[in-house]
């Protein structure tokens, strides 16, 4: 048997970041180019890994292979809910490669469920500890189609409850850094305290008599790869892993790591590559290793020798849990002179929140639920399937008997409550440095959401007591104050009610006009009732009345709206509850009649009369959708402008020519011209549905000539989408090669690897990599003397070579 068996885990995973009222991530600028984080660390990680590149010494690309297929696994359920949506093809990536470890890893797979949203095990209450557990297996196998065989826990952070709580759901392993075994020792012998050794699985006994399986990982070689520079060559990844001895007693060795993830091509680029090339030496079998996973190596080697746990320990805070309740020192250490003495008041806040919302739960849940903490756990199903359908299931079994429609808000929004109480626990609120940073308010935000809806279902209000007790908290910026202040700044600003979400649709509704019945805005319905349109010139008036439904509690509430748009930016009007029908009635006759005398300022004034404080205007419009409806509202002001720019460098552009000719400096105006003009045409030309690569060659000369940068990170984004969407044309398509496409493809490829940007290659390789599957059929044909054949290979070939990709002969 191999003695030396390896195993690389990676723990993949990113705070929720949802609009807790929207449930749906807010445009983050920081992010760019990307819309957001999740899409930024997608595209430089998570999708990298599902086709990572094996190079040779002239950098060429050997292979191309799923990392995930051939290493162990997990994913945090809320980042997987948010792939599901917006990254499907990672998705579905994971998924296929965890059915394919099984069948490489004796039927075990690779994949390991979580504790649902990365909540501190040990600092949680024994309720919330039990329903992350139920929660992470049901979002486990409702997505791998299996039961989980090991659960990773947040941080690692552990305790024996922690430990009874996995083994009791039949939870069989989990894997912790290497300092959080206290003793171990062969069955039956003595005890040692000295540091564990990493190489087999260890049986920890509980008191309640169940047992569950330890891996501990290699400490020091994790630690190189995460923080150091070991990832810069792979071959060496796997020299460390195994530059252990024999284990005692003779029996295989597992030499395994376990890190971040994002390790691989987010934290340090191309390490999704260096990855995949210490996992192909392995699979080689290199020096006499074996590749495997956690679930295979216990089943083969099975774990005899016991440990003891050091509990309350984690692999990221040398306190132990400190980290997570108190200013014990650990931080990212990029901000001497501050300190962290705020965590503990919110984390007494958080504590004292939870247990009024677990009050609620029982008060309220008593009259609706057969059993509300019973109810608490299968509502994953409804959080899984956001359906009506899954909302009556859910009900028909936990409900104490049949709801009516108001009763049914209630139940739905005590779910929500508690869902939101385990959600502001998120590990990342406590573990960065700062009060007012992204993570920890994020947590704070969930718990606003479940202050309001104590509120909502009739309970105490909290939120008062909640502010007062955050205030405790101070931030290390002299701006931001307390939590109070941050509470003001950036929690409550935060919150979406139905009265926003029918201002946005208002707006939308005036710049945007549809003949929709209905619509969907994030996580609420939105039905018109009753509208009226009108246009005077320029000048356009909607009115109307809708119901806005919340599509996760049914809450639904009705308002009526009436808006002016005037042209461009100006926009108008005002929202407000409903009117009786005849007074509502004389609003509208007030407003038409003001458009059929093409009479804005009277309609203005109606609005203002009707509509106290009218308060509609364009940044009404809920995030997301802003940027592109000020688009479209903005498009002729824009056009207009482009065009009276790209006038000016064209009549000036000889002059441009000549002073860079003989090396004058060019006035700052003309140079803004130039670079506004050419690269809205590059732009314009990589959008288009047929893009011109000769022209953008054309455009690359004169920008050279003009000596203006189209290096941008936007044309470089428009080049790579451009390329895909070519070669997806010719990807997809089962018979002949289209040489005309291929030609153009090609030169697209030369252009962009002419680019000093970077132009993401990553889907183009792939494709081409693929159609590479064609060269053995094209080349008998060749030789058989079809010259369409032979024009295809030649194309093929010069494509794989532009890409870097290796053809094999």
């Amino acid at each position: 048997m191999t003695d030396k068996w390896v195993c690389i885990h990676g723990h993949f995973y990113q705070p929720p970041r949802e609009n807790p009222w929207l449930e749906a991530i807010e445009p983050q600028p920081s992010a760019h180019p990307f819309r957001d984080w999740n899409e930024r660390i997608t595209a430089e990680c998570y999708r990298p890994n599902a086709a990572a590149r094996v190079v040779d010494s002239t950098n060429h690309i050997i292979e191309i292979v799923d990392n995930y297929q051939r290493m162990s696994f997990n994913v945090g359920p809320t980042l997987m809910s948010w792939m599901e949506d917006f990254a499907p093809d990672v998705h579905a990536a994971l998924i296929e490669a965890d059915r394919a470890s099984m069948r490489r890893f004796g039927g075990h797979g690779s994949a390991m469920a979580q504790v649902y949203n990365h909540i501190i095990m040990p600092l949680a209450s024994p309720r919330d500890r039990a329903t992350q557990v139920r929660w992470g297996i049901a979002d486990f196998e409702h997505r791998f189609g299996r039961k989980p065989e090991g659960m990773w826990l947040a941080e690692c952070a552990v305790d024996i409850a922690t430990l009874e709580a996995l083994s009791a759901e039949g939870i069989l392993f989990t894997v912790l850094a290497p300092y959080q075994a206290r003793a171990w020792r062969p069955a039956g012998g003595d005890w040692r305290t000295d540091p564990v050794d990493p190489g087999r699985a260890y049986k920890c006994t509980l008191p309640s008599g169940r047992t569950i399986d330890l891996f501990f990982y290699d400490g020091r070689t994790a630690q190189a790869v995460a923080f150091e520079r070991l990832l810069a060559d792979g071959h060496q990844i796997v020299s460390r892993m195994i530059s252990r001895g024999p284990i005692e007693g003779g029996a295989p060795a597992l030499c395994h790591i376990a890190t971040d993830g994002e390790t691989y091509g987010h934290h340090h680029r191309y390490g999704d590559m260096a990855l995949a090339w210490a996992l192909s030496q392995v699979e080689g079998g290199w020096n006499g290793t074996r590749l495997t996973n956690y679930a295979e190596f216990r089943a083969v080697v099975p774990a005899t020798w016991e440990v003891l746990l050091a509990e309350n320990t984690s692999w990221s805070c040398a306190h132990g849990i400190a980290r997570w309740r108190d200013d014990c020192g650990c931080n990212s250490g990029g901000k001497p002179g501050w300190n962290q003495a705020w965590r503990r008041p919110l984390r007494d806040a958080l504590d004292w929140l939870r247990e009024q919302a677990a009050a609620a739960l029982e008060h309220v849940g008593r009259l609706l639920f057969k059993d509300a903490w019973a109810a608490r756990d299968g509502y994953i199903d409804v959080v899984l399937r956001r359906s009506p359908e899954a909302r009556d299931q859910f009900l028909a079994t936990h409900a104490s008997h049949v709801l009516d429609a108001s009763e049914r808000v209630r139940a739905l929004s005590l779910m929500e409550m508690t869902r939101h109480a385990m959600l502001m626990y998120t590990s990342c609120g406590w573990f960065f440095d700062e009060l007012s940073g992204i993570e920890t308010v994020q947590c704070m935000q969930y718990a606003a959401r479940v202050a309001e809806l104590i509120d909502d279902i009739g309970g105490d209000p909290v939120e008062s007591e909640l502010v007062n007790r955050l205030a405790l908290a101070r931030s290390n910026l002299p701006d931001e104050g307390d939590g109070r202040k941050v509470w003001q700044q950036r929690v409550r600003p935060a919150r979406i009610d139905p009265a926003k979400v029918c201002s946005h649709v208002a707006v939308h509704t005036l710049v945007e006009p549809d003949a929709l019945k209905s619509v969907d805005v994030y996580g609420y319905h939105v039905d018109f009732l009753d509208r009226i349109e009108r246009r005077s010139g320029r000048a356009r008036m909607v009115a109307g009345t809708v119901r806005v439904r919340s599509r996760l509690t049914e809450a639904a509430t009705s308002l009526c709206f009436a808006g002016l748009h005037l042209g461009e930016q100006h926009v108008t009007g005002g929202v407000r509850a409903p009117m009786e029908e005849a007074a509502w009635g004389q609003v509208i006759d007030e407003l038409t009649g003001a458009f059929e005398t093409a009479d804005v300022f009277a309609a203005q004034r109606v609005v203002d009369h009707h509509f106290p404080g009218a308060s509609l205007s364009l940044s009404s419009l809920l995030p997301g959708s802003r940027e592109r409806v000020l688009g479209a509202v903005l498009g002729e002001a824009i056009a207009e402008a482009e065009s009276e720019l790209a006038d000016a460098y064209d009549q000036h552009v000889p002059l441009i020519r000549w002073l860079v000719a003989h090396q004058l400096p060019v006035p700052d105006v003309l140079v803004t011209t130039a670079e506004a003009t050419l690269r809205r045409r590059v732009l314009a030309n990589l959008k288009s549905a047929h893009p011109s690569f000769q022209t953008l060659r054309d455009h690359m000369v004169e920008a050279a000539e003009v000596r203006v940068s189209l290096d941008t990170p936007e044309i470089a984004l428009a080049a790579s989408e451009a390329l895909r969407v070519l070669l997806a044309r010719i990807d997809s398509a089962d018979g002949e090669l289209d040489l005309d496409v291929l030609d153009t493809v090609n030169a697209a490829a030369e252009v962009a690897a002419r680019m000093r940007s970077s132009v993401d290659l990553w889907n183009a390789q792939n494709a081409t990599w693929r159609l590479l599957s064609r060269i053995p059929g094209l080349q008998q044909r060749s030789k058989a003397g079809d010259q369409a054949a032979g024009k295809g290979l030649a194309a093929l070939e010069k494509l794989a070579g532009t890409l870097r990709l290796a053809v094999k002969r």
